[in-house]
């Protein structure tokens, strides 16, 4: 019964971030497609690319990752801190100051970790954008 359940959630967990990454590629596709020509003009095509290249990449691949990690680490101390109170109920008066401390500590490297991986993302389109007009222009090069 117990092993069903698991199979079942991360079974739902990997179609749901299937479904996650269809709809995220579908509305990327809508905007780019509906943008107005200044959206080209102002936006390099290396940061364009970068969006359905990595950003896909994260979605397709690491989000289901997390997820299904998310989702072990929470049976596991769910488990443990059931163990542990159970052997030795004086635990649970150090365990709610040690998860509130973590949780704050959790909240701080998010905010910074976006901010990083959003420099990251800037970082890397002045690259692709040069592979791209290379590419674009070899037939030029070549003559």
């Amino acid at each position: 019964m117990l092993s069903q359940t698991i199979r079942y959630v991360l079974t739902s967990t990997v179609t749901g971030g299937t479904r996650a990454a269809k709809h995220v590629f579908s509305s990327m596709v809508y905007s780019v497609l509906r943008a107005p020509m200044s959206y080209f003009d102002t936006t390099p095509m290396g940061r364009i690319l970068n969006r359905f290249t990595y950003d896909m990449d994260v979605v397709d691949i690491l989000l289901t990752q997390s997820m299904s990690m998310f989702m072990i680490s929470c049976s596991w101390y769910f488990a443990g801190v059931i163990v542990m109170c159970t052997i030795l109920p004086w635990i649970a008066l150090a365990i709610f100051p040690v998860t509130v401390i973590y949780w704050v500590l959790m909240l701080h490297y998010r905010k910074s970790g976006s901010d990083l991986q959003r420099l990251d993302a800037v970082s890397r389109s002045p690259i692709q954008a040069m592979i791209s007009e290379g590419k674009e222009c070899c037939h030029l090069i070549f003559q």
